[in-house]
């Protein structure tokens, strides 16, 4: 099994060569594969136990006939935002504000994806989708500026190409292009209304395929982010700036990750992480105390602690920058998981 993610690999880097290598869709890739290595084992264990978990079991039979656990079941609409209120008008001021509200609308992109990723707070908002036939990210910003500080997370040969005017829509904007192996990845930049910037990265055939993507983002609707759990203890004076979750097309499992960021006026940031504990792992016990769980340190900077079926994590530097310990702990002490991990309509 492990002659694919070889080449893989090898695949990847080699189309990064020229250029810094992104780790992103390697450590992506992988998550994936073995997220579908657990579903595999957890079938084969069904099929067996069928009349002692009937959770389970109801899992098998919704399996269409000559359909692997490796195969997607879920609908498309799976990896979609909950509809948030919203007046059909997107106003500049408004995005990347609210932590909670994703101010944009790509059901007409997902078709082929397996996972997306949405991200919203601090001036910018994006969703991020992956599958076998592809990948594509979408950014909505308030400036140009927070365009060019994003990271690149899709793979290419880091050789970008000149710019070309092109028209999205009937909105003015730009577009180029970076070699990736035997295809292109292409960058189309474009103002959807005024004092707003936007950008699809996505792989292409030709320019025009590249604008005629970006042209089927919507944004005459707004979604809300949401993550399965709330946090009930904040610092004093902060409050969230960030909200970004993962969501899955798998048999098994549709959530797979969910962070908020918790900041303040002073420049501090803390990042709650919750993602799905990997099958077999028992919860290590921890020798500090966050409200009703134990939690231990995994090194100088995070803590850790198990909340079946998650593991949740605290970010105080690197992925945060400011709290103490004490403040963290505060923070986990007040987190309360939903119920049901696979309606995000309820979280």
């Amino acid at each position: 099994m492990f002659s694919d993610l070889d080449e893989q690999l090898a695949t990847t880097l080699r189309h990064r060569a020229g250029g810094d290598v992104d780790p992103t869709p390697i450590v992506e890739q992988a998550r994936h594969r073995g997220r579908r290595l657990r579903l595999r084992r957890r079938g084969l264990m069904a099929g067996g136990v069928a009349a002692a978990c009937v959770a389970l079991t109801s899992v098998v039979l919704a399996m269409p006939a000559g359909r692997s656990t490796d195969d997607p079941v879920m609908p498309a609409a799976a990896l979609m935002l909950p509809d948030a209120q919203s007046d059909a008008t997107v106003r500049p001021e408004e995005v990347g504000a609210d932590p909670a509200t994703v101010h944009f609308s790509t059901d007409a992109l997902v078709s082929d994806a397996d996972s997306a990723t949405w991200r919203t707070g601090r001036g910018v908002e994006s969703v991020e989708f992956r599958g076998p036939s592809g990948q594509a990210r979408f950014v909505l910003a308030r400036t140009e500026v927070l365009l060019d500080g994003l990271q690149q997370t899709l793979s290419s040969e880091g050789r970008p190409q000149a710019r070309t005017e092109v028209r999205v829509g009937d909105r003015p904007g730009f577009a180029w292009f970076d070699p990736s192996g035997d295809r292109k990845l292409w960058f189309v930049r474009w103002q959807p209304a005024d004092g707003l910037w936007a950008q699809l990265d996505t792989y292409a055939t030709t320019r025009d395929d590249a604008t005629g993507t970006a042209g089927r983002v919507r944004f005459d609707g707004a979604h809300r982010c949401v993550v399965p759990f709330r946090l009930g203890s904040l610092p004093p004076d902060g409050r969230l700036l960030e909200c970004s979750v993962t969501l899955s097309r798998s048999a098994r499992d549709s959530f797979v990750e969910g962070s908020l960021v918790v900041g303040d006026a002073s420049g501090r940031w803390l990042t709650v992480r919750a993602q799905l504990a990997p099958d077999g792992d028992e919860a290590r016990p921890g020798d500090l105390v966050a409200g009703p769980y134990r939690v231990r340190r995994q090194g100088s900077d995070v803590l850790e602690m198990a909340v079946e079926p998650c593991l949740v994590e605290a970010f105080r530097k690197g992925w945060g920058n400011g709290y103490t310990e004490a403040e963290g702990l505060a923070v986990l002490g007040g987190y309360r998981p939903a119920r049901d991990l696979d309606r995000p309509d309820t979280w």
